[in-house]
């Protein structure tokens, strides 16, 4: 049998968050990016109002001290209040109008958008992996938790948004989420946000600048068996739990899952075992956790799973996204991505462009790196990007919604 978990929607009134300034600053004539439109959401506040009609700039773009400053700040998950007020200064100041949207108590979603007519979004996420270590300078390239996944995007990004010609900078924001290195509970919450001129998301996660043409889907799973603990000498007091969950495990270690031409392979990855207490015991229990990396359906996938596990294997699922088809770009390189991001959540919104500046493989680990050529090269591929959507004469066409998005409150792994 199987439990599944649904999606990990936010039910009702979302918690308040600070408001700075008070309510009575709020300009009501804003065309508010949320659902129920002409006013904030309960625990949603506007911070930095810009004047109708005009959006006063700064007129130099970030030098590299300001990416310095944003490395320094700890924004490993769950922590990501002190560097989403650093980048309200920072973008409010830029005559952004700055929104609040709670996710949870302390933490919220950051949309920095003209006052009107927002059609082009830069995104990305805020939060980082543990543990947190600030920035060295080394060389011609910087060294930080964060250095590439995905602050330095995000940085280039705003150098980008500089570089813009000032009639297209009028129509483009930033929507920056919380929460995607765990469960995307940040995207999860920022799909139930409404832009009515919106033409696409412009996503950053690391490609070493090559814009992503899919991303492969993933189911996460859990597995349990249970036996009758007891004296491992006498094998009629008792019964392990452990033969029928490696049974389990060996089957789907062994079928021939499916590949797609332009996806590849399907993954799959026993990544937690438990088990017994000892080894002169029947364990009792025992269970594994499971990413399958997948190139078709989740549900087919789902299905295959269930008709592999024996009896008395029981199957939880935590996630799953499928595979997806992202927005390309004439005369961009190209790469297919295997890890997971918030596009299957954000495409609601609109349809996604993900590419962005550094290695993945650096990414998560002691040694992540961006450097200065690959920084300079994400600025000037956004600005790209961005005139391209902004000018372009058709709107995008939608990205497939039919494929499903589900996460329960565990852990979620990117």
């Amino acid at each position: 049998m199987d439990r599944r978990s649904r999606r990990n929607r936010t039910g009702g009134a979302a918690p308040p968050v600070d408001t700075h300034p008070p309510e009575s600053t709020l300009d009501p004539r804003s065309r508010c990016p949320f659902r129920g439109a002409g006013r904030p959401d309960r625990g949603v506040s506007t911070d930095h109002p810009a004047p109708q009609g005009q959006l006063p700039m700064s007129d130099h773009e970030p030098d590299l001290q300001c990416l310095l400053d944003w490395l320094a700040i700890d924004s490993t998950t769950g922590r990501e209040r002190a560097f989403l007020e650093r980048l309200e200064e920072d973008l409010g100041r830029r005559g952004l109008r700055c929104t609040r949207q709670a996710v949870s108590p302390g933490r919220w979603n950051l949309v920095a958008a003209p006052p009107a007519n927002t059609k082009l979004l830069f995104s990305t996420h805020v939060d980082t992996v543990p543990p947190h270590f600030g920035p060295r300078r080394d060389g011609a390239a910087t060294r930080a938790r964060g250095a590439c996944d995905t602050k330095g995007g995000l940085f280039a990004m705003l150098r980008a948004w500089h570089r813009l010609p000032e009639d297209l900078r009028r129509v483009t924001g930033f929507l920056l989420v919380v929460g995607e290195e765990v469960n995307h509970d940040g995207a999860i919450r920022a799909a139930e946000l409404s832009f009515p001129d919106l033409r696409a998301i412009l996503l950053c996660e690391p490609t070493r600048g090559r814009v992503a043409l899919g991303q492969k889907g993933i189911v996460r799973l859990r597995l349990r068996a249970t036996g009758v603990a007891g004296h491992s000498a006498f094998p009629e007091a008792g019964r392990s739990a452990v033969p029928p969950l490696l049974d389990a495990l060996d089957a789907l270690r062994r079928h021939p899952w499916p590949g797609d031409d332009t996806l590849g392979d399907t993954d799959v990855n026993i990544g937690v075992l438990t088990a017994g207490p000892a080894a002169n015991i029947f364990a009792p229990e025992a269970s594994a956790e499971l990413l399958f990396r997948i190139v078709t359906p989740a549900d087919e996938v789902l299905n295959t799973i269930r008709s592999l596990i024996p009896d008395g294997v029981v199957l939880d699922i935590v996630s799953t996204n499928d595979p997806m088809q992202l927005l390309p770009v004439p005369g961009e390189d190209t790469c297919i991505i295997p890890f997971n991001t918030d596009a299957p959540y954000l495409r609601h919104l609109a349809p996604v462009v993900l590419a962005g500046p550094g290695d993945i493989r650096s990414a998560h680990s002691p040694d992540e790196i961006l450097t200065d050529r690959d920084l300079e090269n994400g600025v000037e591929q956004y600005a790209r990007i961005a005139s391209w959507l902004l000018t372009r004469a058709e709107r995008p066409a939608p990205q497939s919604r039919s494929g499903n998005s589900t996460a329960a409150g565990g852990r979620e792994f990117s």
